[in-house]
């Protein structure tokens, strides 16, 4: 028995292959009876059969398919049709609708009795056909400098800052690229720094209603803006990941700023009571889903 696997995400993008086994094709087997007589036609069409949600057929050259370079060889094709409401067959159109080998078996192969293939001028042919239902469904990544830079960059003023009692405060919303974020700072430090440092972090919010749950890469800085020197604290990051999780803070650092430079009024962080910090973001990815169906009918 000489067996070919087709197997495919859909009927277009087939892998086929030939191997040897004992047991015969499941899905369609053709079986010719008087291969002498029939090998005077050119070709031999199997009925129309159905598997995976489409509608086949066998495609059987006796003497080789000569237009593929299949002379001295037998050749054998799955051809994907349609069958239309008339009961006529009609092929799928714009696409590959065959799939098979030209060069299946060397005639003098075939035809040797001590093979197998042809006994008694009888044969067998046949099929598996594996087709994987693909939704249609894709997404393209770009990873983009933000243009104007002005519109990749939120500052944060934070009034009255030495009155800040509470653990942890979260500035406004802010849109970049289509996605929400947050900063959240720690006045007095958060874990190894607390009550030493000022802990800052970069946080998604409202991801979950998004339609991709793609992550994000992004090169970014947070920044303490020395409003009296120039002298930023900054933290420049590379391609950080960031994911969509109710518990995922983001990107940030519990070491941030020492607290005791940062209330240093000669440094110039913290005037007229307030704390300005700034993100600006550098290069960030834009992911963008297609929903498609790949297979046309006509």
């Amino acid at each position: 028995m000489y067996t070919i696997l087709i197997s495919s995400t859909t009927p277009i993008n087939a892998e086929y292959f030939s191997y040897k086994r004992k047991f015969p094709p499941s899905h369609y087997l053709l079986k010719i009876k008087s291969y002498s007589l029939l090998s005077k036609a050119e070709k031999y069409e199997s009925d129309i059969f159905e598997t995976g949600g489409y509608k086949w057929r066998l495609t059987f050259y006796p003497n080789g398919d000569k237009n593929n370079n299949g002379n001295n060889y037998i050749s054998l094709y799955l051809i994907l049709v349609l069958v239309g409401s008339t009961g006529s067959s009609k092929r799928f159109n714009s696409m590959k609708t065959k799939c098979g080998f030209s060069q299946l078996l060397k005639l003098e192969t075939f035809k040797n009795p001590q093979n197998g293939y042809l006994i008694c001028d009888f044969c067998v042919f046949g099929a598996e056909v594996f087709v994987l239902k693909h939704t249609g469904n894709w997404e393209s990544v770009s990873v983009n400098k933000p243009s104007p830079i002005s519109n990749a960059t939120f500052n944060w003023k934070i009034k009255k800052f030495s009155t800040l009692k509470d653990e942890l405060y979260r500035s406004e919303v802010f849109a970049i690229r289509g996605r929400n974020w947050k900063l959240t700072v720690y006045p007095n430090g958060d874990a190894i720094g607390k009550g030493e440092w000022l802990s800052l972090y970069l946080t998604p919010t409202g991801w979950e209603s998004l339609s991709t749950k793609a992550a994000v890469y992004a090169d970014f800085k947070l920044c303490v803006i020395d409003q009296v020197n120039g002298k930023h604290m900054e933290y420049s990051v590379s391609q950080e990941c960031f994911i969509h999780s109710r518990n995922y803070r983001g990107w940030g650092k519990s070491e941030f700023f020492p607290l005791k430079d940062l209330r240093d009024a000669s440094k110039g962080f913290i005037v007229r009571n307030t704390l300005i910090v700034k993100v600006e973001f550098l290069v960030i990815s834009e992911t963008k889903r297609v929903f498609k169906r790949l297979l046309q009918k006509d």
